[in-house]
């Protein structure tokens, strides 16, 4: 028997979760090599307001092109697997790579040399420093939860061994399997997908991530690891602040522009905030005037209509 096409308001905020998460990277990666909120003004003193083009024979940055690829597996394959997403993943580095990060890159170049996938993870994992936590995990996943959001174990599972190709450090797998539940939630209309996501990890998640996951309800926006010194990329930091932005019933477009500003990891923290506040909104979310600018737009909601059927 054929699946029932996905209900309307998952279908909705499924796409706008794929556009806002394709918009961030794009937002993002355009300030990413700034590294700070003094760099991105001195460099746009007018601002950074919406999508800008990308460069010729670039279209995507790391994270909506590792979102898009894995996307278009989950789509041909019907579930995750491991060595057509990494063959995919190794290719658009060879060809592109804009915007990834070293220790992504060096799992990847591992993998093209033969070394098994999970294998290429584990020796890309450093030691137990937020080095070896990478938020590259976390903002290509989106994927994982729209294909998967009927099915919460599948969707941890699924999530945590995307996350552990590249680095199987604990906080970047289970930050990944809280990033999709919580994605899943949002598309189910859940607003209260913190406490569903803590109660879900809070046996196997590391500390650090479930400390973080429990301040957001009560941080104050000044407050939030946006842009700390030496901890750029760092996997917890960008759950939280993703969490933060969604929670708080902050617009996506005030949401993305903040962020591609704000110093840090820019287009990783833009691109998470994206996914997780188009599946809160929905399309409506979206500014109309974003949509001609968006990279690929009618491709990406075209893809989100595919994973869903499947």
């Amino acid at each position: 028997m054929a699946q029932q096409p996905a209900p309307p308001d998952i279908a909705t905020r499924a796409r706008a979760a794929m556009l806002g998460l394709v918009a961030g990277s794009q937002l993002g990666t355009h300030t990413a090599r700034l590294g700070t909120p003094e760099a991105i003004r001195a460099e746009f003193p007018d601002g950074v307001w919406d999508p800008p083009a990308p460069p010729k024979n670039s279209p995507y940055g790391a994270p909506a092109a590792l979102a898009l690829l894995l996307a278009e597996s989950l789509v041909e394959r019907g579930e995750f697997d491991a060595a057509d997403v990494a063959e995919r993943w190794v290719r658009w580095m060879k060809k592109d790579g804009r915007g990834l990060d070293a220790g992504t890159r060096g799992a990847l170049r591992l993998i093209d040399r033969g070394t098994e996938p999970f294998e290429a993870g584990r020796q890309s994992r450093a030691d137990e420093t937020k080095r070896g936590a990478a938020a590259s995990t976390v903002t290509r996943c989106l994927p994982i939860a729209i294909r998967f959001h009927d099915n919460a174990d599948r969707l941890i599972r699924a999530a945590t061994q995307q996350a552990a190709l590249t680095d199987a450090d604990p906080r970047s797998m289970w930050g990944a399997a809280a990033v999709c539940l919580a994605a899943r939630e949002l598309l189910h209309g859940n607003l209260y997908f913190v406490d569903e996501v803590v109660h879900r990890l809070e046996d196997h998640a590391p500390r650090p991530l479930l400390e973080a996951l429990r301040r957001v309800p009560r941080e104050q926006q000044e407050d939030l690891p946006i842009a700390v010194p030496g901890e750029m990329g760092y996997v917890v930091h960008a759950v939280e602040t993703g969490f933060w932005f969604t929670l708080h019933d902050r617009a996506l477009e005030d949401t993305l522009v903040y962020l591609a500003q704000a110093g840090g990891d820019t287009d990783g923290n833009a691109a998470l905030a994206g996914a997780l506040t188009g599946a809160r909104y929905g399309e409506v979310g979206i500014p109309p005037r974003w949509m001609p600018l968006i990279v690929g737009a009618p491709g990406v909601t075209a893809l989100v209509d595919r994973l869903l059927a499947r």
